[in-house]
């Protein structure tokens, strides 16, 4: 079984994107520190590929997964993550435990919702579209509490 962080220093395409997309995903530190602590070489390495994307770049997919390590290395909540990527459902968000959904407007592809961050408090306005794909626009409202704090 190989590492993401050979994964992203692979060169192969599809093996990046995987990658890409578990980092985003993940939580768990034991999968995110070799990773922060390898940031320049991922970047260096995995930055020269073309990652294709039909509707939206998987590069800048790739610069998310950057991001989301650079947040967590510099003690930001997870939440940080969610604006500046439309991939994050607040739905499965939510089923995740990694929000709670305090309420939406009426059902449909325009939907709206109003969230919670389950770590730090800080609540975000969502917006769902659709063009091509479904996508959630997240806007942070503000902080309440940092990461730790009860």
């Amino acid at each position: 079984m190989t590492t993401l962080l050979e994964d992203f220093l692979s060169g192969d395409r599809s093996r990046v994107i995987q990658a890409v997309w578990e980092t985003i995903h993940s939580r768990d530190p034991v999968i995110l520190d070799p990773l922060v602590a390898a940031l320049p070489q991922i970047r260096r390495t995995a930055a020269k590929l073309d990652l294709g994307g039909m509707i939206y770049s998987n590069n800048g997919h790739l610069e998310h997964a950057f991001t989301k390590l650079e947040h967590y290395r510099d003690g930001k909540c997870w939440c940080a993550a969610y604006p500046g990527i439309l991939t994050h459902d607040p739905r499965k968000e939510e089923a995740a435990g990694r929000i709670k959904i305090l309420s939406t407007s009426e059902p449909g592809w325009s939907m709206t919702y109003l969230a919670e961050c389950t770590v730090c408090g800080r609540h975000f306005d969502i917006e769902q579209g659709d063009h091509h794909f479904t996508w959630w626009n997240w806007v942070p409202q503000g902080l309440k509490r940092r990461r730790g704090e009860v």
